[in-house]
């Protein structure tokens, strides 16, 4: 019994320690149920901010993408417009009756040149002083004779005083 009344007296002291202590305030100053609403209220408001901005870029894009086409459907019709201008037959029109183009009888084509010949013949009416020769860079330079060179050289030599 002994032992058990010390034990008692033991557990007064440390009842009467525990009495004499301050008490610590385990709480926080706000409850955790606002802290939670707070941040659960917080990430919705951030999604829809995000969800926002991802509607102003689509729809910024959808607009781009109708420029787009616009674009192209000008861009097709210019070049509808500038193949018809540019058509061959707009073109001579153009000339025969704006600017006064005549235009031939008969079509006369000129002959290819051929290295093997020494003239052409031009066509008829083309040139009024007949054919003539070749100019000189269609012709093939002429080989040179030794013995020519040989007599023109002792020529030189014979003719000196």
């Amino acid at each position: 019994m002994a032992e058990e009344h010390a034990m008692g007296e033991r557990g007064a002291a440390a009842t009467r320690q525990a009495e004499a202590r301050p008490k610590r305030e385990h709480r926080l100053g706000v409850p955790f149920a606002l802290v939670a609403a707070v941040i659960v209220f917080g990430s919705l408001l951030g999604n829809v901010v995000f969800q926002t901005a991802i509607l102003q870029t689509r729809l910024q894009l959808d607009d781009v993408n109708g420029r787009l086409v616009e674009a192209r459907e000008q861009n097709r019709r210019l070049r509808l417009t500038v193949m018809e201008l540019e058509s061959p037959d707009r073109v001579l029109a153009g000339a025969v009756d704006g600017l006064g183009m005549v235009r031939p009888d008969a079509r006369r084509y000129l002959p290819g040149v051929d290295p093997t010949i020494d003239s052409i013949r031009q066509p008829e009416g083309a040139d009024p002083f007949g054919p003539g020769p070749l100019p000189d860079f269609l012709r093939e330079p002429e080989p040179e004779d030794e013995t020519a060179r040989v007599s023109d050289a002792g020529d030189a030599t014979n003719e000196a005083p």
